[in-house]
C-alpha cells in the first residue's frame, strides 16, 4: 500500500522518513539532480514538509551529511564583515568546527566520506562545489568568482585534512593563532588579491 501526501497519525518519523528519501536520491542523482518535490515523494509526504523541516535543500543535505551547522548561514556571516581580513576569519571558523565536539565529528565523516569512491564520493564533491564553492563565489566581484571560490576551498579541505583526518604534523598540533598566520594570507590573497 502507497504513502499518501501529507503527514498521517499512524507515521511516527516523518523527519526521518524524509531524511531517507533523501539520502537514496543524493547517493543516486546527486545534489544538482535531487529536487525537494522528488525527496517529498520519495518520503510519501507533502512537498511542504521538506522544507517545514529543513528549510531548503542545502539544509537538507547537510543534515543528511549529518553537519550541525547550516554551512551559507556560517559563511554568509563570515563574509558579512567585508573581504578585509576574510582569510583569517575562515581560517578560525574551520579551525572552531573541528575542534568542536559536536560539528567536528560530522565534518570529519564527510572529509572521510571524500576520500571513498561511488556515491559517497560523488555526494561530498557536489556538497563542496554546489554549497562551499558556490556561496564563497556569492560573496566575490568580478567574473573570477568562482575560480577564487575554489581555490579557497582547496586550502580549506587541505588544511581539515591534514589536520584531523591524516594527522599530519606539524598542522595536527598548531595553535589556531599559528593556523591563521601561515594559512589566512593564502585564503585572503585568493579571495581578495589580484590574482594575475
Amino acid at each position: 500500500m502507497s504513502r499518501r501526501p501529507g503527514p498521517r497519525s499512524d507515521r511516527v518519523d516523518v523527519r526521518g522518513d524524509i531524511l531517507g528519501s533523501a539520502r537514496a536520491l543524493f547517493a543516486t542523482r546527486g545534489f544538482t539532480g535531487t529536487t525537494m518535490r522528488a525527496v517529498a515523494e520519495g518520503a510519501g509526504v507533502d512537498v511542504a514538509l521538506v522544507p517545514y523541516y529543513f528549510g531548503n535543500k542545502d539544509g537538507l543535505f547537510a543534515a543528511v551529511l549529518e553537519l550541525p551547522v547550516d554551512p551559507h548561514q556560517k559563511i554568509d556571516e563570515i563574509f558579512a564583515q567585508g573581504l578585509d581580513g576574510v582569510g583569517e576569519r575562515i581560517v578560525r571558523e574551520v579551525a572552531a568546527l573541528l575542534d568542536d565536539p559536536v560539528t567536528g565529528p560530522a565534518l570529519l565523516g564527510l572529509m572521510r566520506s571524500a576520500m571513498t569512491e561511488g556515491p559517497a564520493n560523488d555526494v561530498v564533491r557536489e556538497f563542496i562545489d554546489n554549497v562551499i564553492i558556490g556561496a564563497y563565489a556569492r560573496h566575490l566581484p568580478g567574473p573570477d568568482a568562482r575560480r577564487r571560490a575554489a581555490l579557497a576551498a582547496s586550502q580549506i579541505v587541505g588544511l581539515a585534512m591534514a589536520r584531523r583526518v591524516v594527522g599530519i604534523e606539524p598542522l595536527a598540533t598548531m595553535t589556531v593563532d599559528e593556523l591563521v598566520a601561515h594559512v589566512g594570507p593564502t585564503l585572503q590573497h585568493y579571495l581578495a588579491a589580484d590574482l594575475d
